[in-house]
């Protein structure tokens, strides 16, 4: 029983560390820009707004779970990996992803106590973000190995129609609309917050234009024959609406048109990632929404939609199938 008991007491201690670093993180996001360049410790104090004794103390811990580094006695920098994740060009939204990590909290707290979880339209704003390409050449880097390892994609897109089903703030679309200026595409999107920034986004990038965002359940959308290739991001489709959305993707296409879809995540093959796979999957399954289903099962879901599987892909950006209509 003292042993059972000692377990339990470094778990906790583990645990709790694990929250304190995340808000260690969040916070951090405040001091990154004014940690760019060398700061002692009398700078960061005055900047933040604390003692000179609690601004010791903050860099000591940024130090510590590396997130800052002392360049010389007394000098702080932040730390180049959370440099390059926080800069302009990053292709991940940092700040989101963050976010979302501590939704995953609430949620599942939700979870246990409930077994449901719903999403306010910020949260589902969050979970776009943290989901979705950040514009810049990040972006458009990822993109084009998407196109160099599924070339099919690029001549579809090149000089064709794209429908983006559950796109979200609109990262891969509109990032391949600022690549292929020929491209025309419409995205569906169920929450009206999330699309708002998905135009946002568009009117930035100059693709409005050639981007037409809709708000609407992807059930409901009536356009047959229209589009050469579909992006379907079906990790975030509950189960009862997956059939009938795939049935609307078919009938969008045109014979021969062109079905991406992505399994976003996979079965860990070490214990060390199960903790966190395991509540990942309590949580997406306390939303109605499959999680991690392998890939087989995805090919087999589309079959009877009437699509045919082209080959699968797996790529350092992850899982892929390619089908045609």
């Amino acid at each position: 029983m003292q042993y059972a008991f000692m377990g339990i007491e470094e778990l906790l201690a583990r645990w709790g560390q694990g929250a304190q670093a995340l808000a260690l993180l969040s916070a951090a996001q405040e001091l990154s820009g004014f940690l760019r360049e060398e700061r002692d410790v009398a700078a960061v104090a005055a900047f933040a707004g604390l003692t000179t004794g609690r601004a010791g103390d903050v860099l000591a811990a940024l130090v510590a779970h590396d997130l800052a580094e002392e360049v010389a006695p007394g000098r702080f920098r932040i730390a180049p990996g959370l440099a390059a994740a926080l800069a302009d060009d990053a292709p991940g939204d940092l700040p989101a992803r963050i976010a979302q990590a501590t939704l995953l909290t609430r949620q599942t707290e939700a979870a246990v106590r409930t077994g449901v979880v719903t999403l306010s339209a910020e949260d589902a704003l969050t979970v776009a973000r943290a989901n979705a390409f950040r514009p810049g050449d990040g972006a458009r880097a990822v993109v084009t190995k998407i196109f160099e390892a599924v070339p099919e994609v690029a001549a579809a897109m090149a000089h064709g129609r794209m429908l983006d089903v559950g796109s979200g703030v609109g990262g891969f679309v509109l990032t391949a609309a600022g690549m292929l200026p020929d491209m025309r595409a419409t995205t569906l999107e169920v929450v009206p917050e999330v699309a708002a920034v998905a135009r946002s986004r568009a009117r930035a990038l100059g693709v409005d234009d050639r981007v037409d965002i809709r708000v609407q359940d992807a059930r409901d959308f009536d356009s047959p024959d229209a589009y050469d290739i579909a992006f379907w991001a079906q990790p975030f489709f509950p189960l009862p609406a997956r059939p009938a959305t795939l049935a609307m993707i078919h009938r969008s296409l045109r014979t021969g048109g062109l079905l991406l879809l992505q399994q976003l995540d996979t079965a860990p093959a070490g214990r060390a990632e199960l903790a966190n796979f395991a509540l990942r999957r309590m949580v997406a399954h306390a939303q109605g929404l499959p999680f991690a289903r392998p890939m087989a099962d995805l090919v087999a879901e589309a079959a009877p939609a009437g699509f045919s599987l082209i080959r699968e892909l797996d790529e350092d950006f992850g899982r892929m199938a390619l089908f045609s209509r």
